[in-house]
């Protein structure tokens, strides 16, 4: 069994985007229990799209227990669409027969949670996302998963594999990476691809960013002054003017 997990470096640090930990984190479960119960071995491969500096993520993911990594090296400086991103990684997840595509169900950055059903879409793969539980790939290829609704509901079927899910945080703990696995991860090779080696022409966008504007604020807190009963006093009198109490 082949899984791929899609990876992405965000926030001023370039670390590797929360919600993509633990889909790693879910794949490197998954791989634990399978090998168990497989004659061939579980084999765990991450894919990136990003400039140089984002093999550092790729590193990480060795260090927690990724087999093989491939990095497709831009030069965007900008806003990148969601489409783009999911051409990227759906050409190098084209390349070998997954079973199972994992991604965060969405990044800190841009919190879009586009790219992975748009990565299904053009595989042509089925998707199921806010995925929060996963359960053993049965004999036919089909697994069980739960997903997160809203209003606190779950939603639990069966997905034929091969599939492209999108991880919820909460539905495990990452683990940190081994020292013994990041001193050995210095010494494996990344996959390198430019942008050319995958499309001769330049991936048009299949959506357009008008802006991008940070939140305005709406509310401004309030600080109590004085003693302790005059703090008191002064929020059970604001409680109070709000009718809530």
């Amino acid at each position: 069994m082949k899984i791929l997990v899609c990876i992405k470096q965000v926030g001023d640090s370039r670390d590797m985007n929360r919600f993509d930990t633990h889909a790693l984190e879910e794949a490197l479960l998954l791989k634990e229990q399978l090998n168990d119960e497989m004659v061939n071995p579980v084999l765990v491969d991450v894919v990136t799209a990003g400039p140089t500096g984002a093999e550092k993520i790729i590193r990480r993911a060795f260090g927690m227990g990724a087999d093989r990594g491939t990095h497709i090296v831009t030069e965007d400086l900008n806003y990148v669409s969601s489409f783009v991103t999911a051409t990227r990684l759906a050409a190098v997840a084209a390349k070998t027969p997954y079973d199972l595509i994992l991604a965060g169900i969405m990044s800190e950055d841009m919190m879009a949670g586009q790219t992975g059903p748009m990565l299904a879409g053009i595989l042509g793969l089925p998707c199921a996302t806010g995925v929060i539980k996963t359960s053993r790939v049965f004999k036919d290829n089909v697994m069980e998963i739960e997903r997160e609704m809203e209003n606190g509901f779950r939603d639990k079927f069966s997905i034929r594999l091969p599939a492209v899910l999108t991880i919820q945080a909460g539905i495990n703990t990452p683990r940190y990476p081994r020292l013994s696995n990041m001193l050995a991860a210095n010494q494996k090779q990344i996959i390198c691809m430019a942008q050319a080696d995958l499309f001769p022409e330049q991936v048009q966008a299949g959506e357009i960013c008008i802006g991008l504007e940070d939140p305005e604020k709406m509310r401004a807190g309030r600080i109590l002054e004085g003693t302790l009963p005059d703090k008191a006093a002064q929020l059970f009198s604001f409680l109070r003017k709000k009718d809530l109490i």
